[in-house]
């Protein structure tokens, strides 16, 4: 898959961050059986004519569309962290991306939130990073594991700071 930014020069990727897939199972289970309902109803409604015919092609199409989109919305958004910043990318649609990138000496904090049961069961959470100056600060909302993701981020802060 083609990166959404640029990689400086000698910088490495060292984690690559997406949403995790347990809090939007049950929209991706409701997609599914919307693109696979109409089939149930294949013979019923093609005895209908033209008129069933196009009921059966609107909602597995839409289906497809919206199972679509969502999954793509999914694997576009991401963060990433190298070995000199972070980059946090964020699909909201098919043509509206937002990229915001930082370096490490420009975190002022990094915290986790691991908030619910479902949350805590399956293990996902929140991290926030808050940004020196006026800078806005990056969120990054149900990611598997957020204290390995948080212990790696103020690890590369660590390091950062040393270098300077």
């Amino acid at each position: 898959m083609k990166q959404p930014f640029e990689l400086k020069p000698h910088e490495d990727v060292l984690e690559i961050v997406r949403e995790s897939l347990i809090p939007i199972l049950p929209c991706l289970v409701l997609y599914i059986l919307w693109v696979l309902v109409p089939f149930f109803f294949l013979f019923p409604l093609f005895r209908q004519g033209m008129m069933g015919l196009l009921i059966f092609f609107v909602l597995a199409l839409s289906g497809v569309i919206m199972l679509t989109r969502r999954l793509k919305r999914w694997s576009a958004t991401m963060l990433v962290l190298t070995d000199k910043r972070i980059v946090d990318v964020e699909q909201r649609g098919f043509f509206d991306r937002i990229v915001t990138e930082t370096p490490y000496s420009q975190i002022d904090e990094a915290s986790y939130r691991v908030k619910g049961l479902c949350a805590t069961v399956f293990r996902y959470g929140s991290i926030r990073l808050e940004l020196k100056g006026s800078a806005a600060d990056i969120q990054f909302e149900r990611i598997f594991h957020p204290a390995r993701i948080h212990d790696l981020i103020n690890d590369l802060r660590r390091e950062t700071h040393s270098y300077e």
